[in-house]
């Protein structure tokens, strides 16, 4: 009985020991698969939630026009009329400079432009524009320098032209789903430029 009780509590210790190690182990893993993360894929990885949350927030009449998340995919792009991303190399070193030009079948334009810095992976502006024929044009900016974001509407009904400009709110759903846009944009695939690109 004793030998028995004694190799039990052998058996039990080595369970023990072999779980808290492979804890332990498995534990060190999750930093340096996260380390191996670009700083983007981080942000981008850490905001998938609160992104989502914005776009299912946004206005019924603006969400149609702005939440063009499924077109950002290879497979996606690819069966489009247009897609062109071109990676511009005329500004700082520092800065990822973005631009995504995008026809779609309904013959609506996408234009999608972002720029972030390099190390951090922060965004520093991004810029959304979408043309509707017949309709006219909607155009968001987000600015980090100064935390601001800007709308403007231009309208094409007939000959009738109007452009309506104005401020969005900080910390509303619309800021960050355009900031999630300019995420995905500098995530995605996207063919370097053969020389240097005017912005």
């Amino acid at each position: 009985m004793a030998k028995q009780s004694g190799l039990r509590r052998a058996t039990l210790t080595a369970v023990v020991i072999s779980t808290l190690t492979t804890g332990v182990v498995l534990h060190s893993r999750v930093p340096a698969a996260e380390a191996a993360l670009s700083p983007f894929a981080r942000l981008l990885s850490d905001s998938a939630r609160a992104d989502s949350a914005a776009f299912g927030a946004l206005p019924p009449r603006l969400r149609p026009i702005l939440d063009v998340r499924s077109l950002l995919d290879s497979v996606s792009l690819a069966s489009l009329p247009l897609a062109e991303c071109t990676v511009l190399e005329d500004g700082p070193a520092s800065e990822m400079r973005r631009r995504l030009h995008l026809r779609l079948p309904d013959s609506s334009v996408v234009v999608l432009y972002a720029t972030a810095d390099e190390m951090t992976g922060g965004l520093l502006r991004v810029e959304f524009i979408r043309r509707t024929p017949h309709e006219g044009q909607r155009g968001i900016i987000w600015d980090h320098e100064r935390d601001q974001t800007s709308s403007m509407w231009w309208t094409e009904v007939g000959r009738r032209r109007r452009a309506e400009r104005g401020g969005i709110p900080r910390g509303g759903p619309v800021p960050r789903a355009v900031r999630a846009l300019g995420r995905q944009l500098v995530m995605m695939p996207c063919a370097e430029s053969a020389e240097r690109t005017p912005r």
